[in-house]
């Protein structure tokens, strides 16, 4: 059987101490709108993140994750979880949006928004959506507080 403790030992070291600044940015961000930026470019390797930082962090994670046809950030977080506020909101999925210029846009333009927001949101992002988050929605961009970079290898 393996155990968490024993997975994380096998991870890249880079990606522990990564993990680990991510668990405790998300904990110490209780209670109010903090927007962190987890980069990591290969999926299989975002995916293992999550699951261990469901492991690793004291709070409640909830994920949600973007379709083709998402629109909104703002709007489908606050639809999501109008009835609940979660601990902490990961956000995945960017990569298969089909409209994420718009998107961006948009998420720029009602950026504002997002401080209502009582919890902290993760954006699973990778380098090329860092790109696009700098050109399109680069306000919104200067709200993260933290960017934490996982590298490509397990």
């Amino acid at each position: 059987m393996v155990t968490s403790a024993s997975v994380t030992q096998l991870l890249n070291p880079q990606n522990v101490s990564s993990l680990k600044q991510l668990a405790r940015s998300i904990t110490l961000s209780q209670g109010e709108f903090c927007l962190i930026l987890a980069c990591c470019n290969r999926r299989e390797l975002r995916h293992q993140m999550i699951k261990q930082l469901h492991q690793l962090c004291s709070v409640h994670l909830e994920e949600l994750t973007l379709d083709c046809s998402t629109e909104t950030l703002y709007s489908t977080i606050a639809r999501h979880f109008s009835h609940n506020s979660p601990d902490a909101v990961m956000v995945d999925g960017f990569e298969s949006v089909r409209h994420l210029q718009q998107l961006l846009i948009a998420t720029n333009y009602v950026r504002e928004e997002f401080c209502h927001f009582r919890f902290p949101v993760v954006l699973w992002v990778n380098d090329e959506m860092i790109k696009q988050l700098v050109r399109l929605a680069p306000d919104f961009f200067s709200f993260a507080l933290s960017g934490i970079e996982f590298t490509d290898e397990f």
